[in-house]
């Protein structure tokens, strides 16, 4: 016989409907991870984006229970510009947008109206930007996004090693060591750099525009930084401090009175 989902679980899809209706009960707050599968390079495996965010998502939600339930993770992000590779999926803006708007207007007719996106692809900032402001401004759904590389910017800060790091990288491999080591290839390789930029292309750099590149102009085998320098204890490290504040986050979020109601003086 199979054991009914604990008490404590708190992702959506593992409980039954009777259980997912207390815990929504309890909760204030909507976990979204999302993500996206695409080439991380020979390194790691193609799903570390939206397994990342999982992670996150589920820590956080263990330190603020019972105040939080998490959604599924939604494996598929903006990533055109990994499309030259293999393993790479991609979704479009509006497509993105549309899911998750839909996600959080579901989860809003059971009572449950702030939402807090829990991004582990840098590629979904930008479009993470408008849903916070369409949500909350335009829907009635108090919206938030979190990224653990910048919840962690102090950390992440104190272990690159690299001046190009980011992706698939000693950080970012960290990461993965400190989630589950068979997210890791067991054999690991810096990346191959393409440094030929147009001026101010380079957004390492100061000054630098925004632009569209591949990542196929800048690195021949899909990753950045050095891998071979990430350790299990920096990948901790990260991954404790991104939980740990976006966790008191959440407690904030799930104590403030709604947006437009008496208490928060009637203006949304």
């Amino acid at each position: 016989m199979t054991t009914p989902a604990r008490a404590t679980e708190h992702r959506l899809d593992r409980l039954t409907t009777v259980q997912a209706a207390d815990a929504m009960a309890a909760a204030k707050v909507a976990l979204i991870p999302v993500g996206a599968t695409e080439q991380h390079g020979p390194n790691l495996v193609c799903g570390i984006d939206w397994m990342t965010a999982e992670a996150v998502a589920q820590r956080v939600a263990a330190e603020v229970d019972p105040l939080a339930v998490v959604v599924p993770p939604l494996p598929f992000g903006l990533s055109g510009h990994h499309l030259d590779f293999p393993g790479t999926l991609h979704v479009s803006a509006a497509t993105f947008s549309a899911v998750c708007k839909d996600v959080a207007r579901s989860l809003a007719r059971h009572a449950i109206t702030k939402v807090v996106f829990v991004n582990g692809h840098r590629g979904n900032e930008n479009i993470l930007g408008v849903l916070v402001t369409e949500l909350t401004y335009e829907m009635g759904i108090e919206a938030a996004s979190a990224f653990w590389m910048t919840q962690a910017a102090e950390e992440v800060a104190r272990h690159k090693k690299t001046d190009r790091w980011g992706h698939a990288c000693e950080v970012e491999t960290s990461i993965a060591l400190a989630i589950s080591d068979d997210l890791v290839a067991p054999s690991l390789e810096p990346g191959d750099l393409i440094e030929e930029y147009g001026a101010f292309e380079d957004n390492y750099a100061k000054h630098s525009l925004v632009t569209a590149r591949t990542f196929a102009s800048r690195t021949r085998n899909g990753a950045f930084g050095d891998a071979t320098l990430a350790t299990v204890e920096a990948g901790r490290e990260i991954l404790d401090a991104a939980v740990a504040r976006t966790a008191a986050f959440v407690r904030d979020f799930a104590a403030r009175a709604p947006r437009g109601s008496a208490a928060d003086g009637g203006a949304f």
